[in-house]
């Protein structure tokens, strides 16, 4: 949860640098993203749950999500755009490149296990060090 503004926001961490870049997401999401980070599970499957099932059924894997890029802020806040996402998957006929909203690929990437990537042209303007910490 964001603490000035009370929203939840998913925070995507450079393992090297240890910028981050935040992603502001509705409340569904962020419950559907929590729950594998804290090693929790819901008494019946979620959504992500039942996507990840289907593709494991049918011979499908989750390769990796990719955050790729970020649209130009239109109307309201002229300081807000939204970021777009990639889920690639990999089959016996090849790897599939689906769009997806970066709360569904991450929320989805954390079940299967595949990782998560930014596009450096999206993570590096975008990103901050985070506030130091005692």
């Amino acid at each position: 949860m964001h603490e000035e503004t009370k929203q939840h926001v998913v925070l995507l961490k450079h393992d090297e640098t240890g910028r981050v870049l935040p992603i502001w997401v509705g409340p569904d999401s962020a419950h559907a993203i929590s729950l594998p980070l804290y090693g929790k599970t819901s008494e019946r499957p979620l959504t992500h749950d039942f996507m990840r099932d289907v593709l494991a059924r049918l011979g499908v894997r989750v390769t990796r999500v990719v955050v790729r890029s970020l649209t130009p802020p239109t109307g309201g806040d002229p300081k807000i755009g939204v970021f777009l996402a990639s889920a690639f998957l990999g089959s016996p006929a090849g790897e599939i490149e689906v769009d997806c909203r970066p709360s569904d690929a991450i929320a989805l990437a954390l079940r299967a296990g595949a990782p998560i990537f930014v596009a450096s042209e999206i993570f590096d303007p975008n990103s901050h060090l985070p506030p130091a910490t005692n």
